[in-house]
């Protein structure tokens, strides 16, 4: 009899050689041979890939359902929409709006150790979201937020993503957090054409 974890493990294989659709399909025979070899600790590793991946494709584990990402819609003062262009607003703090929106723009992510190459852009869109605040003031928050030795990104980007959690469907929020690893391009993982630029 196959262990539960050589059921799971096999049950991740399959879903990693299916493609993006998250259709299973049949495995060829070798792939068994292959998972077998595989020790405990790969096979964690295999496992987490799979759930950080059904997290990105918007399934609930829990219910096994999909859950479809809502459409953005925002326009040139920054105003994000959900669903429709004059669907329900998503209130967020002006600072951290300009991140989000500046993530949003660069869907291929952004090195933090060079998040200082995107100040002026940074700058441009919170004057925007925040036209009555002095130029001053812009640029003495946008530096603290650029800053490689200040903890203001970490600070907004942990707010953001948790304020994302209470304005989005459950299963689908993590699609729109800022997600990375270290030395790698931190990125939200939404499609590009689920943002739609007014």
């Amino acid at each position: 009899m196959m262990k539960q974890g050589g059921i799971e493990a096999r049950l991740i294989w399959l879903f990693l050689t299916s493609g993006a659709s998250g259709v299973l399909k049949e495995p060829g025979a070798d792939y068994g041979g292959m998972l077998e070899q595989m020790e405990a600790d790969e096979l964690l590793r295999l496992l987490e890939m799979v759930r950080g991946r059904l997290k990105e494709l918007g399934v609930n584990e829990e219910s096994n359902q999909k859950q479809e990402p809502v459409k953005l819609f925002i326009d040139k003062n920054y105003t994000i929409r959900m669903d429709a262009a004059d669907g329900p607003e998503m209130p967020l703090r002006p600072l951290v709006k300009a991140l989000f929106i500046l993530f949003l723009k660069h869907p291929e992510g952004i090195l933090l150790k060079q998040r200082d190459l995107y100040q002026e852009e940074l700058e441009e869109i919170y004057s925007v979201i925040s036209p009555v605040l002095a130029k001053e003031v812009v640029q003495d928050r946008v530096y603290r937020l650029v800053n490689i030795q200040d903890n203001s990104f970490s600070e907004k980007a942990s707010v953001l993503n948790a304020r994302l959690d209470d304005l989005l469907p459950k299963g689908t929020a993590d699609c729109y957090k800022i997600q990375g690893y270290n030395g790698h391009p931190r990125r939200i993982p939404l499609n590009p054409l689920l943002v739609s630029w007014l």
